[in-house]
Parts: structure tokens; sequence; C-alpha cells
């Protein structure tokens, strides 16, 4: 698997992180609501990203984020479809409206909210006119390092017994993540943002990956609590691990996790150590009966 940095290919992953809000954003506008904002979250395919059937009118549709061809595509049941490709030196204001009309022509016109979320700009989609950069090979790298985390994060989260999110790619803050729930409610302070209120409304431990950004240069595996981790914690037995109490979160950097022997089962043991020590930090409840093995041979 190859290594790359976050400022190596930045251009290219603001662009597809852009897209990904796109297709978040229509979701957004037309599923139901559910718990955590469990009915905007992605799924990976074999070449991308997709929002799974989405029902809209009579019927409904898909779009997906193709890698192998770096490009949109979007799928109706009506027999419908549309796409456009990701080209070298695109804006997000060009790809916002090639978006639009792509939609138009799937036979699903869906107005979305047009400012990114959780990102480090607020201008509109449609405002942010300078070309970027788009490597095809950097995307697929990325894409190849999210079905690596993708696999690991199925494999540790599988046999627990509660409720849970399955690995999927939270569009906000970009990365591949699976969550798992104590089942005690937990909200967060009123005066917080929509985002926080409805996502932090409950105790559970994140464990994600994501690709970097413009503070932390390297593409880590990362295990976050809440409610939040207070004081020092205890280390993880996986080389490279640590804890840091600034963000209160446990990380792995990619590089140090494909320096094992068995880079899959180094990302497994990480996460599986982390919430044992957040478990017993948290006091959770039931832990014996969530992690208790299954029966199916």
């Amino acid at each position: 698997m190859h290594l790359q940095t976050y400022s190596q290919w930045r251009e290219t992953c603001i662009a597809l992180h852009m897209m990904t809000q796109m297709m978040g954003k229509v979701k957004l506008e037309l599923m139901e609501p559910q718990p955590e904002w469990g009915h905007v979250l992605l799924d990976a395919t074999p070449d991308g990203f997709t929002t799974g059937f989405v029902p809209h009118g009579a019927g409904g549709f898909e779009i997906q984020l193709r890698l192998d061809e770096p490009g949109m595509r979007a799928v109706s049941t009506s027999g419908q479809e549309a796409c456009f490709p990701l080209e070298d030196g695109a804006s997000v204001a060009d790809y916002y409206e090639r978006f639009t009309l792509m939609l138009e022509a799937a036979g699903h016109t869906v107005p979305i909210y047009p400012v990114p979320q959780e990102m480090f700009t607020h201008e509109p989609f449609y405002a942010l006119t300078e070309p970027l950069a788009f490597d095809a090979q950097a995307a697929r790298r990325y894409f190849e390092q999210c079905l690596f985390a993708r696999g690991a994060l199925t494999d540790f989260s599988s046999g627990f017994r509660g409720k849970k999110t399955p690995p999927s790619l939270f569009w906000g803050t970009f990365d591949m993540t699976c969550v798992l729930f104590s089942g005690r409610p937990c909200p967060f302070p009123a005066d917080g943002g929509i985002v926080e209120r409805v996502a932090f409304d409950e105790q559970f431990v994140e464990f994600g990956f994501w690709p970097g950004d413009e503070q932390a240069d390297d593409p880590a595996f990362f295990v976050l609590a809440y409610p939040f981790l207070e004081g020092p914690m205890p280390d993880v037995a996986v080389p490279g691990a640590y804890y840091d109490p600034s963000s209160a979160e446990y990380f792995l950097k990619l590089e140090d996790a494909l320096r094992a022997d068995d880079p899959h089962a180094a990302v497994v043991r990480f996460c599986r150590e982390a919430f044992v020590n957040v478990a017993a930090r948290q006091r959770w409840e039931r832990f014996d009966w969530f992690t208790r093995p299954l029966l199916v041979p």
C-alpha cells in the first residue's frame, strides 16, 4: 500500500471531499432522520463511494463517486442516468454545476444546502472558483487505504452486540469510521451546534481512519470517546500507537500500522485495546455482554 501525506495530494483530497459533501447533502434533504446522522452516511463500493438507494418520488436513485475512472454517476429506477468526469483544473464551482445538471438529467432534481460543513471554508460551492489539481492515482491510493481501514474496522466491530454504526464514510469530517454505543443517554450541551447535538447524544466510542488535514499531515487511525476523556489514559500495546491528551484521542499513524508484520491485525488490536481502556475508564454498563463471543462458528 502506497503512503501519501495530506500535503502530497491536498487539492485532490479537497475535490473528493467536496464531492462527498454534495452526495451527503442530497441524502440530508431526502432521507428520514436517524439517530446520530445515520441517514446521511456514505458506503464504499469496489470502485468508490455511494449514497446507496435514495427514495424519491415514485422511485429513487443512487449517486456514485467512482475512482477507477474518476467521475460522478447518478442512476435512477426509471432507467435514466447521467455522469461527468473529475478533471484536473476543474473548480468546486464547476463540479457543483455539473452535479446539479447530472441530477436533473437523471430525473431527480434535488436542491441542496450549498455550504460545506465541518470544513476549512464556509464559502458556498458555487463561489469556490479556484482551479484544483486532480491526481487520479492519488485518489485511488486514498481509496485503497479506505478499503483497508473498512476491512479492519469491520472485523474489529463485528462481534459487538450493542447498537453500532458500521464502517461508513462520514462526509463532514471525511473519515471512514464505525461507532459503538453503550445505550446511555448523554445529551450534548444545548448551546452547541446542530451537528454536535445530533451526533453527540449518547455515550459512544468512535473508531476511524482519516487522510490527514492542514493540522495533521499524516493519515492515521483514531479512537475518540464521548463523553470526552479527561486526563492520562493507559497505553495501547501496538508499536507507534499513542494517546494525545490535548485532543482526548488515541492515534495510530497508517505508516506505523503498515510496519507491522500483519497491519490488519495491528489496527484491530489498536481498536480493541483502546476500547477496553475507554470502557474501563467510563464504566460502561453491560460491557461483558456487549463483548461476549458470538455462538456463530
